[in-house]
């Protein structure tokens, strides 16, 4: 009994420490994700976790490496398929589906053999995404460094031109000076001489020197233009490259911006964004008395909706979720995946009693509504917790209440919602 109670209670220290180490791994890399100029690799996680309290308190503790030491394998798994979960809200799309297959094969592995895949895994979906973030940190300085080059080509080509320009300039100058001289000659030779012949040849003489200059500055002015327009069309290439590429990374930049507020398996706004609309809200009720209340909505017995038909199933139980929640609510409400099979809603100009109205409607709405797989009806219900934003909130204290108004409406047999105010009048009577 007691070396199970022992057991028990390291595998509970070790969950503990590694909720602590993949929270401060999550926000190490939501900080390098918002730092451009840093690139984001396994050193630069290192160094900030280095400086992280909560990881050198971890590490500074001493653990016998005893074979009593070691938790469970179903524990190992649990806390597998915990941070995968995590992870999800900060994985890029494109391994996502990855991500689904671990966990499922994660959940059907049997057997403590390969009990350490079990945390092995999350750690190189980790990889994949600093390796993602990666790649587009190196597009982008690649990019930036062809543009560079671009406009020192460009800066090149102006500097020619206008060089060209100074020459042809000079050359105008030179010719009218020449054909000055010229026709000055002509008048001198006509002054100076009474022979017609004379006067003729002279004449005739200096009208060829003209047209002779001439035809040298038109072959000039011929080969100018055509260089001209040579310059001209690998600038307009250069830019239209240019042009090209930076739509590219526009559109680049779009997605990972649009990926950023984003949860990718339902496609709602995920925890980033969920705190970004908390403080505006806030700043809202404070400085303009706008009402707000905060809805946390909650998957009933999700857990069981995983065992029973797998984890694909239970990424689908979500997606429907999200979907019935935008199709139920206002379109200017702020729907967002608050974690696992938690949402949270943002209700703006609205009351407690608005919002618990809207509750009402929604758990309704969702109670009503087919959720099936392979021709099999999958129950689907939430329970709803709500609380209203008051002056003096900040984030954790509205979302207590709401969460506190969750744990009731669970208590309460699920598939209900509950308000602060019903949670007051349960310790009320209690006492």
């Amino acid at each position: 009994m007691t070396d199970k109670i022992d057991l028990q209670n390291v595998t509970a220290d070790f969950e503990d420490k590694v909720y602590v180490i993949a929270d401060e791994v999550l926000n190490i890399l939501k900080d390098l994700s918002q730092e451009n100029k840093k690139q984001i690799n396994s050193k630069a996680i290192a160094e900030k976790m280095f400086w992280s309290d909560s990881v050198k308190n971890i590490l500074s503790v001493n653990t016998v490496n005893a074979p009593g030491n070691v938790p469970d394998p179903e524990s190992l798994k649990e806390l597998s398929n915990t941070l995968l979960d995590k992870f999800t809200e900060f994985m890029p799309p494109s391994i996502t589906d990855q991500l689904s297959d671990l966990k499922e094969k994660l959940h059907i592995k049997e057997g403590s053999g390969g009990s350490h895949d079990w945390l092995d895994s999350p750690i190189k979906v980790i990889k994949k995404y600093i390796d993602s973030l990666t790649v587009r940190v190196k597009e982008l300085e690649n990019f930036m460094q062809q543009t560079m080059t671009y406009l020192e080509e460009t800066e090149g080509h102006v500097a020619s031109e206008l060089s060209s320009q100074q020459h042809k300039f000079r050359e105008d100058r030179s010719f009218e000076e020449n054909i000055s001289e010229n026709v000055t000659s002509i008048k001198n030779n006509i002054d100076v001489s009474n022979d017609f012949n004379s006067i003729k040849m002279a004449v005739i003489s200096k009208i060829e020197n003209i047209n002779k200059s001439i035809e040298t500055k038109r072959e000039h002015d011929m080969r100018r233009l055509n260089e001209t327009e040579k310059t001209l069309d690998e600038m307009g290439r250069r830019m239209s490259e240019i042009k090209r590429e930076a739509d590219e990374i526009r559109k680049k930049s779009q997605e990972i911006e649009f990926e950023s507020v984003h949860d990718n398996l339902t496609g709602l706004y995920n925890r980033r964004a969920y705190d970004q609309k908390i403080t505006e809200t806030l700043a809202a009720l404070e400085r303009y008395n706008v009402p707000a209340s905060l809805m946390i909505c909650d998957i009933d017995y999700f857990k069981k909706i995983n065992d029973t038909f797998g984890h694909k199933v239970g990424d689908l139980a979500l997606k429907k979720l999200g979907s019935l929640l935008k199709e139920r609510l206002r379109i200017n409400d702020f729907v967002a995946r608050y974690g696992g099979e938690e949402f949270a809603v943002i209700l703006s100009h609205t009351d407690l009693k608005g919002a618990i109205q809207a509750g009402e409607g929604v758990r309704s709405y969702i109670d009503k509504a087919v959720f099936s797989y392979k021709d099999q009806k999958i129950p689907l219900t939430i329970s709803i917790g709500v609380s209203v934003f008051i002056k003096g909130d900040n984030g954790s204290t509205v979302f207590e209440r709401a969460d506190s108004a969750l744990y009731l409406a669970k208590k309460s047999g699920r598939n209900s919602v509950k308000s602060e105010n019903d949670v007051l009048s349960d310790v009320i009577a209690i006492n």
